[in-house]
């Protein structure tokens, strides 16, 4: 899965859970990624090797004693973002990298330099499997967007200190 099927399809578990951190969980439904596809590129020297440490059940369960210790919504809402993102990637499909070290080291990526891989990213949007949640996804963004559209209208009145209309009337007036 891309950004669009892992933020847009987690944010829209959250409509049937009672109080979330749309923030964290947004977060959390990118975590896995922004830990592991540096990382692989980093310490295995290939951008293809972006499903590691954080893709593992380990990193789920750390999280998870972390949400039980705080007991803090952002962390419960940042480890629900984690365990929807490991299940859009069908992590069960890959049992040495989720039940790592169980099973033994990673499995060996192709090396790919970074636009063979982007590349190879792009091409999956032509099989269903990934288009479709990738739609859905960026779907419900603009409907929670649409959705919420007063209240971010709101923070930004309440952290600019000045009433969104007369913002607008100043930009657009003349016009």
């Amino acid at each position: 899965m891309l950004l669009f099927a892992h933020v847009g399809l987690t944010l829209a578990t959250a409509r049937f859970l009672s109080r979330m951190s749309l923030a964290a969980l947004a977060l959390g439904s990118m975590l896995p990624d922004i830990i592991d596809k540096p990382l692989g590129l980093i310490v295995f020297g290939s951008p293809s090797m972006g499903r590691i440490f954080a893709h593992t059940l380990i990193f789920l369960i750390l999280l998870s004693f972390l949400c039980i210790y705080f007991l803090d919504i952002r962390i419960i809402s940042i480890t629900w973002g984690v365990f929807c993102h490991l299940c859009l990637d069908f992590m069960w499909n890959a049992p040495k990298i989720l039940l790592w070290p169980l099973l033994g080291p990673f499995p060996q990526a192709p090396i790919l330099d970074t636009m063979s891989y982007l590349e190879m990213l792009l091409s999956g949007l032509k099989y269903p499997g990934i288009l479709i949640p990738e739609i859905a996804g960026l779907a419900y963004l603009l409907f929670l967007s649409y959705s919420i559209r007063w209240q971010i209208l709101a923070e930004i009145d309440h952290h600019l200190g000045k009433k969104v209309d007369d913002i607008l009337k100043m930009f657009f007036k003349g016009v």
